[in-house]
């Protein structure tokens, strides 16, 4: 089955703006209604095309995954028990 899903489409003119007034993908796709992965695809073929006439597009930045351990002071003793059972 297939769901019915809609387009969302944004002229060049707001994707521009979009673009020069964000630093990540993430600001712009929530700006312009697109999906991330339409967003990048939509960028990087405007840069390209750009890049031909010698107009350059602001650089955009990947938002970076971080992780958090929750428990260090739990895991750090639990390291210290295996070093135990196993290299003594």
């Amino acid at each position: 089955m297939r769901k019915n899903k809609q387009r969302i489409r944004c002229s060049d003119k707001e994707f521009l703006e979009a673009v020069y007034s964000s630093k990540t993908y993430k600001e712009i796709s929530d700006k312009t209604g697109q999906k991330i992965p339409t967003t990048i695809a939509r960028y990087n073929r405007m840069k390209s095309s750009l890049e031909k006439q010698n107009q350059f597009l602001p650089s955009m930045e990947r938002k970076k995954n971080t992780r958090n351990i929750k428990d260090l002071p739990f895991i750090s003793k639990k390291i210290r028990q295996l070093k135990e059972i196993y290299y003594n």
